[in-house]
C-alpha cells in the first residue's frame, strides 16, 4: 500500500479530542505483524490523544522486573548549561524501547564524557513553554560513539525473532538486518534513478520539497555514498527540536551520530517543522507525503523505516508511530515532550531516554512505561543513573521481536548525553545497536 492510499484510510483517523475509526490492517500491516506478533496481525486500534501533556499524566500500571541493562558511571567534571528560557512540557506518555532481551546478559560498566547539555553544536534541542510556545533552543553534548550496549554495537544479543547474530546485523552489507533480506519490502522507487537533491556531507545542506496540506514542506536527504538504486535500503527520518531546523540533525554529528555508524547502509532524511514547531495536526499527514514521495523515488525497505527524534521532535515521532500502526519498524525518543501524548498505541519497538537534571519529562513514567505496557512488557521502577553516568536497561516479558529499552544518564536536555571524563556521547552506539537488532 502507498502511502497515498494510507493517508486516506486515516482521514478519519483521531486528531486530539476527537474520536476516530478503527485502521484496517493493510496486506503490508499484516505482514509485518505476523512477523513481529504472530496472532496480533489482525489487531486494531484507534489513536487518540490526552490534553494533559505533563509527566503527571502517565497511567498507573504494574510493577515487574527488569533484565538486561548497561551502566556507566564515574564524577561529573561539569553541570549542564541552561537549554532555553521556557521549559519544554512533558509527555506523559512512557515510550515503548526496543531491548535486548537476553536476560542472562552482564551489566556493561562504561567510563563516560561529562559533555555539556547545552553548546553550539547541530543537534536540535528546542524547548516550548505551555500552549504550544517555543522556548530557546540549545545544544547537545560532543558527538563521537563510545560504545556501552550489551555487547557493543552489533555485539548484542541476536534478535529473538530471527536467531541471526547481533554482529553480523551490524556489519552485514547494506544494512541488512539480523532477520536477514528474506522479509524486506521493495519500494516503487528501486530501479528509478532518483530526481531528489542529495546533501552529501554534514556541511551540505540541500533542500528538497514536497507538496503536504497545501504548503510546500522542506526536508533534507543523505545517501549513502555508494547509493545503489537496485537496493533496498533502510531508513530513518530524524525529526529536530522545537524552534530548530533540518540543519540541526542534518549537520555533525550528522543524524544524532548515526550517519558514520551506518556505514552507507541507510538512507537518513531530515524533515523540517513550519516555524521550528511541530504540530500533531499537520505533521502525521506532513509525514505521509514524504514517505510517499521517498518511497516513489529511491530504494527502500519499506519494513525497516525507523523515526528518531529529540524534545519536541521526540514527542512527534511517537505521536506519529502511534497514528500510523505498521508503518515503522521502530521509535527513538529523547526527552519527548511538547505533543500531546497518544492514548492508544499498537506494540513497535521503542527507546526512550531522558537526563536526571532535566525538570520536566516525568522520567521512565513519563517517556516509555505506557509504549511499554502495550508491548506486554512488565512494567517496574527501572534504574537511575549513577553520578556522572548512564545506564540503559531492557524491559522485561516484552512480546517476541518488539523489544522496549530505558536509558537513564545523569546529564541535562540533550539528545547526545556525555560521561563525566569523556569527549563524546555514548548515546550513538546504544541507539545503532538497537536498530541493528530489527
Amino acid at each position: 500500500m502507498n502511502h497515498r492510499s494510507m493517508k486516506e484510510k486515516h482521514a478519519s483517523q483521531m486528531k486530539c479530542g476527537r474520536a476516530g475509526s478503527p485502521r484496517a490492517q493493510t496486506p503490508r500491516t499484516v505482514g509485518r505483524w505476523l512477523a513481529l506478533l504472530g496472532a496480533a496481525a489482525g489487531t486494531t486500534i484507534g489513536i487518540g490523544c490526552s490534553n494533559d501533556e505533563s509527566a503527571e499524566g502517565t497511567q498507573p500500571v504494574t510493577p515487574g522486573e527488569a533484565t538486561t541493562s548497561s551502566v556507566s558511571s564515574s564524577s561529573p567534571t561539569g553541570s549542564p548549561e541552561s537549554m532555553g528560557s521556557t521549559p519544554e512540557p512533558s509527555a506523559a506518555l512512557p515510550a515503548s524501547s526496543p531491548a535486548l532481551t537476553d536476560s542472562n546478559s552482564v551489566p556493561t560498566i562504561v567510563g563516560g564524557p561529562s559533555g555539556t547539555a547545552s553548546d553550539e553544536g547541530p543537534s536540535p534541542v528546542g524547548s516550548t513553554g505551555q500552549s504550544g510556545s517555543a522556548g530557546g533552543a540549545g545544544g547537545d553534548g560532543a558527538g563521537g560513539s563510545q560504545s556501552n550496549a550489551a555487547g557493543g554495537q552489533g555485539g548484542a544479543s541476536p534478535d529473538p525473532a530471527s536467531g541471526g547474530d547481533g554482529n553480523a546485523a551490524a556489519n552485514e552489507d547494506a544494512g541488512s538486518s539480523a532477520q536477514g533480506n528474506a522479509d524486506q519490502v521493495m519500494s516503487s522507487g528501486c530501479g528509478q534513478t532518483p530526481t531528489l537533491s542529495d546533501s552529501p556531507s554534514a556541511n551540505a545542506a540541500n533542500y528538497n520539497t514536497v507538496s503536504s496540506g497545501g504548503a510546500e514542506r522542506r526536508y533534507i536527504l543523505r545517501l549513502p555514498q555508494n547509493y545503489d538504486n537496485t537496493h533496498p535500503y533502510r531508513l530513518i527520518l530524524g525529526l529536530h527540536g522545537a524552534t530548530n531546523n533540518a540543519t540541526n540533525v542534518s549537520g555533525n554529528p550528522a543524524f544524532f551520530g548515526l550517519y558514520d555508524l551506518a556505514e552507507d547502509s541507510t538512507i537518513f532524511v531530515a524533515p523540517e517543522a513550519v516555524g521550528g514547531l511541530w504540530s500533531a495536526d499537520t505533521d502525521v499527514t506532513f509525514v505521509d507525503d514524504l514517505l510517499q514521495q521517498l518511497e516513489s523515488e529511491l530504494c527502500i525497505d519499506t519494513s525497516r523505516v525507523i523515526i528518531q527524534g529529540f524534545s519536541q521532535g521526540a514527542a512527534m515521532s511517537r505521536f506519529i508511530v502511534c497514528a500510523r500502526p505498521g508503518i515503522f519498524r521502530a521509535a527513538i525518543a529523547h526527552s519527548a515532550g511538547g505533543v500531546a501524548v497518544p492514548s492508544e498505541c499498537e506494540p513497535i519497538p521503542y527507546l526512550g531516554s531522558l537526563g536526571t537534571q532535566e525538570s520536566n519529562g516525568g522520567g521512565q513514567a513519563g517517556q516509555t512505561d505506557l509504549l511499554a505496557e502495550t508491548a506486554g512488557c512488565t512494567i517496574e521502577t527501572l534504574p537511575t543513573a549513577p553520578s556522572g553516568g548512564h545506564v540503559c536497561t531492557d524491559y522485561a516479558g516484552c512480546m517476541e521481536g518488539v523489544p522496549v529499552r530505558w536509558c537513564s544518564f545523569d546529564n541535562g536536555h540533550t539528545p547526545l548525553p556525555n560521561d563525566a571524563g569523556q569527549g563524546s556521547s555514548w548515546m550513538p552506539e546504544e541507539v545503532w545497536s538497537f536498530v541493528s537488532q530489527l
